[in-house]
């Protein structure tokens, strides 16, 4: 039954007071965008990345902002310093209810020069690393007993090709982290975890910052997006807020494509 204070319901739909959220890949220019929104509505951040230096620093900033924060490296290839930063994370506040997996690199090769070397990497940034940070969290929050939120971050690679770039070993461990999040949703519902997938088209931050500056590349990539525009990083934390909200509840399993459109016409 709707309540009628609505200003308390809002409150109880989408402050996350109390909850303790990690934030892998968590000071690039979506991550802290992540890392800042979840902090304004209350939880209790870990930021994680490989750079040790870059996660405490945002950690430091969030906490001059009088918000409570963590950080802390690892390498998202390493298997044994993904279980021990998960670990790590939830010794330090006690327990872990919020995974926000940002984690994502590629590594362009035309398809008749793919190296295995560098699908390896693609693969294992991009799909190997999302599995062991979902088991890894899943195991606190299982043994909590409370639920907990999962949201790993896709791209519109998840659905569809790239034509004209060397995108293979990226649309493939992409749509597979589409599917493995289905998996995932499925095997952790019955311990009231949610886990869904945020798939954005291109966002506005350092990574692709020399592309964008190209005229003729943003005029011709805007030109394909019916909204006009690319996604910005609060874009993304928007969606990611609602999703590891108590208002999604009863969404899992789900890949939300931000994308302005682009999917809905390609």
């Amino acid at each position: 039954m709707i309540q009628t204070q609505t200003p308390d319901l809002l409150q109880k739909l989408f402050r996350l007071d109390g909850k303790v959220a990690l934030i892998t890949g968590g000071y690039g220019g979506i991550g802290e965008a992540v890392c800042r929104g979840l902090a304004a509505v209350g939880a209790k951040v870990a930021v994680a990345g490989r750079n040790g230096e870059k996660a405490e620093q945002l950690a430091s900033s969030l906490k001059q902002d009088g918000c409570d924060a963590y950080g802390i490296a690892f390498d998202a290839v390493n298997l044994s310093e993904i279980r021990q930063m998960v670990d790590d994370t939830a010794g330090h506040y006690g327990r872990l209810d919020i995974l926000v997996n940002c984690v994502g690199l590629n590594r362009e090769e035309k398809l008749l020069d793919v190296t295995e070397e560098n699908f390896d990497f693609v693969y294992s940034s991009n799909l190997k690393s999302a599995f062991f940070l979902a088991q890894a969290a899943a195991k606190h929050m299982v043994a909590q007993g409370q639920g907990g939120k999962q949201v790993h971050l896709g791209s519109v690679r998840t659905q569809l090709g790239l034509r004209g770039r060397g995108y293979a070993a990226y649309c493939a461990a992409k749509g597979g982290l589409g599917t493995l999040c289905k998996q995932l949703a499925a095997e952790l519902a019955p311990d009231n975890i949610n886990v869904n997938v945020v798939a954005p088209t291109f966002v506005r931050t350092e990574q692709v910052a020399v592309m964008l500056a190209d005229p003729k590349f943003y005029e011709a990539l805007t030109a394909r997006i019916p909204l006009g525009r690319i996604a910005e990083p609060d874009d993304v934390m928007q969606a990611i807020l609602f999703l590891v909200s108590p208002a999604s509840s009863f969404i899992t399993g789900q890949t939300l494509y931000l994308d302005g459109g682009i999917t809905a016409t390609q």
